[in-house]
């Protein structure tokens, strides 16, 4: 007999929840993220790791002995307060963070999609995962299905980055040729979103496959700068997260970008140190290079100009 298999990780200060069906491995499990807030004494500092990595385990030893008290239903927590000693005398468990379709206010209508309804093929990344489901039935009558990126956020500060990109992308337009075109809006039984889908470009980001495998074109490059510009001026965007790793090939050889997790409105929310002329000038570098040095410090901290100012040599053979 099969049973369901339960466990309790912890992740950069977040616990996740999983449970495992005795289903198919392809199933997706039912998993939530928990934040757990430690109110301790002593402020802990953020290079101490053998202290934060102790205090994480007495917060998954707490927070053992509420799991079986959660409803099914409850996606994410954020936070639940522990008693330890020296603390607060009771537990707090917050409210639960969900949007509702009719937030999104969208000019126009816009496809859903039932989670229930989505059938995983594999893991991409983190919350990330390629689906299908099924489509609009064929003149035959058969019905092929739809293969997309499916992206859902369960803990607070995610859900409330992927609630600003589904709002910013499915406004984009579907038919763009540099913009991997947004797909439909999962929801769940209650119309609660859950998350969004995305068109699957199938052949990896451009990172994955890098210069050595795929030698980088100069009408890529253009198409870059043409995407950008639309972003930038026609539509208020700024993407402020422009990486190999957020760009793709598609089957006509065009250069399409995606992930728009950090992207804010022009002239609104977004971070001036992260302005899309800095993200093309690297990116562009990087996949010539294979040369990532300069965005390993912080925005404020990267220097494009200085990239800008090297003295390229040439090699003759």
């Amino acid at each position: 007999m099969a049973h369901t298999r339960r466990h309790l990780e912890r992740r950069n200060g977040i616990v996740r929840l999983a449970v495992m069906p005795p289903q198919s491995p392809v199933t997706f499990p039912s998993k939530r993220d928990i934040s757990v807030t430690y109110h301790g004494q002593v402020l802990i500092p953020d290079d101490d790791n053998e202290k934060i990595a102790a205090t994480e385990l007495v917060c998954l030893t707490k927070l053992q002995k509420h799991i079986d008290d959660l409803g099914t239903d409850v996606l994410a927590i954020s936070p639940i307060t522990v008693s330890l000693p020296g603390s607060h005398d009771a537990d707090e468990i917050m409210d639960t963070i969900c949007h509702l379709l009719s937030g999104l206010r969208l000019p126009f209508p816009v496809e859903t999609v039932g989670f229930d309804s989505l059938t995983k093929i594999k893991k991409i990344c983190p919350e990330v995962d390629s689906v299908t489901y099924a489509g609009i039935p064929t003149a035959g009558g058969l019905t092929a299905d739809t293969m997309t990126v499916f992206k859902c956020c369960f803990t607070h500060n995610e859900v409330s980055r992927a609630w600003n990109e589904l709002q910013l992308w499915a406004r984009l337009p579907r038919d763009h040729p540099h913009i991997v075109p947004f797909d439909a809006v999962v929801l769940e039984k209650d119309s609660t979103v859950i998350g969004f889908t995305s068109i699957y470009i199938p052949g990896g980001a451009l990172k994955d496959t890098k210069a050595t495998v795929r030698p980088f074109r100069m009408a890529w490059f253009k198409q870059l700068l043409s995407v950008v510009d639309d972003l930038n001026y026609r539509y208020g965007i700024m993407h402020q997260d422009i990486a190999a790793r957020n760009l793709v090939i598609d089957a006509d050889d065009n250069l399409r970008i995606f992930d728009f997790d950090f992207s804010g409105r022009v002239n609104e929310n977004y971070d001036p140190n992260r302005v899309d002329t800095k993200g093309v000038i690297f990116t562009l570098y990087e996949v010539m290079t294979l040369d990532e040095h300069y965005r390993s410090v912080p925005h404020a901290e990267q220097d494009a100009e200085a990239l800008l100012l090297q003295q390229w040599e040439s090699t003759q053979m």
